[in-house]
């Protein structure tokens, strides 16, 4: 017999459904990889990834930081149908507007840019994602904590477009149906989610104030800022390699990142599932949530680290499996970044899961925005000189830089997040049984 208590239970619910997504997100691109790469060319692929990368800006620039601010705020007021609806409506109003400013300036990047314009139909076919990312509401599902939705709906959109691109994808001339599935299975994932959100959650329609909207960007505008730097120095990798390198060493980085993702997807449920429950906690007590956090660094960096050593030890055989013959040039790319899921993973609790429901969001987006422009000093003289492997060098330093910035943060506002865990279960285990009970199952 087990002992769980229903808020235990919840959370592995939540944690399962994830998995479940997560296993189509990141599984899915790296079994269709080996495929792409043969058949459409490391240059074509490249170009493709290229593409996928510009797209991913605006898909940043939508997103707001909303998939962290507003998770936090729905979180908040899960049983309040009425808030929840003007929150909805809020987000989604700003992320349509910022959506069609932004093909106007993608528009005009095309247009005035004489690299980008050949190409214009696939950058034009990438932004398809962005639209699917405006209207799949990722952030209303985690602050109810309904994962099982998200599961469904993207896992099951990937799996389709996956079986489409063996279907219609055989010759290098296919590389804009190729980037035209990938981005029609996010834009029917996106509508689906829309409307499944809003029939599940009995939203009402509610046309918000300008002072609702203002006071929305209000609250996510150091969260974006954070994601923003973040994705200066992450997305921005492949842009550069392929301004800077060709396309086909932005395809070598885009592939051995791929295989890097794959890695972290193990770790994503986890995180995704318990920053809502720490947001929660901490509500309650800031010593309940930081010992929760406490022995979620243990586990969680425990495990990531086990990940990074595997894919360090084991590059060439891994190389060679996604990209046969083009191998070579994937292996020390691939090296290089191995370490960035244990990296990663001790990142996340430590900024997203600790500084952010403790109120240290400006303080991150200051670190944030400092990785970011170093990343962008470091990065282009190492493309130049060395290619992807320079990529690769560049964000495993600024990765690193970051965690010791963010503990460095942590430590001068009196969070200890490295104390012993050990001492951190009991109290949880006291939390748990005083706000929820034993359950028998």
């Amino acid at each position: 017999m087990t002992l769980l208590t229903p808020t235990r239970r919840k959370l592995l619910g939540n944690v399962t459904w994830l998995y479940a997504l997560q296993g189509l997100n990141y599984l899915l691109p790296l079994a269709v990889l080996p495929y792409l790469i043969r058949v459409l060319g490391v240059e074509r692929y490249g170009l493709v990834a290229f593409a996928q990368s510009f797209a991913q800006y605006f898909i940043i620039l939508t997103d707001y930081g909303f998939n962290l601010s507003a998770t936090n705020q729905i979180a908040r007021m899960q049983n309040d149908r009425e808030k929840v609806s003007r929150l909805f409506w809020s987000v989604i109003l700003i992320k349509l507007t910022v959506m069609l400013l932004g093909i106007l300036v993608m528009g005009s990047i095309v247009l005035a840019v004489p690299r980008f314009r050949p190409d214009a139909v696939l950058y034009l076919v990438a932004y398809g994602a962005v639209v699917g990312s405006v209207f799949f509401p990722i952030w209303l599902f985690q602050g109810m904590e309904r994962m099982r939705y998200i599961s469904l709906i993207s896992g099951g959109a990937k799996l389709v477009s996956a079986l489409l691109l063996f279907v219609f994808v055989h010759k290098q001339s296919d590389y804009i149906s190729a980037l035209a599935i990938q981005s029609a299975g996010l834009l029917f994932a996106g509508i689906a989610g829309f409307i499944i959100a809003i029939r599940s959650f009995k939203l009402a329609w509610r046309m918000p104030s300008p002072a609702e909207i203002a006071e929305t960007l209000r609250d996510g505008w150091h969260l974006f800022v954070s994601t923003a730097a973040t994705m200066a120095y992450t997305n921005s990798n492949v842009f550069l390699v392929g301004i800077f390198a060709g396309n086909a060493q932005a395809g070598y980085f885009s592939g051995a990142e791929k295989i890097i993702r794959g890695m972290q997807g193990l770790l994503g449920p986890v995180t995704q599932t318990i920053y809502p429950h720490i947001s929660a906690l901490a509500r309650e007590s800031r010593e309940y949530a930081l010992s929760f956090v406490r022995t979620s660094l243990i586990w969680i960096g425990g495990v990531s680290f086990v990940a990074s050593t595997l894919v360090l030890i084991f590059a060439a055989p891994i190389a060679h499996l996604i990209f046969g013959t083009l191998a070579a040039g994937c292996i020390p790319v691939l090296r290089w970044i191995a370490m960035l899921p244990f990296v990663i993973a001790v990142s996340n609790v430590l900024g997203i899961q600790t500084m952010v429901p403790f109120g240290l969001q400006r303080q991150l987006s200051r670190i944030y925005i400092a990785a970011g422009a170093g990343s962008l000093a470091l990065s282009i003289p190492l493309i130049r000189e060395y290619g992807a492997s320079g990529a690769g060098i560049s964000v495993l330093v600024v990765e690193t830089l970051i965690v010791c910035f963010m503990w460095r943060a942590l430590k001068s506002k009196g969070v200890d997040t490295f104390r012993s865990a050990v001492e951190a279960m009991p109290v949880v285990a006291r939390r748990e049984k005083r706000f929820a009970g034993q359950e028998t199952i």
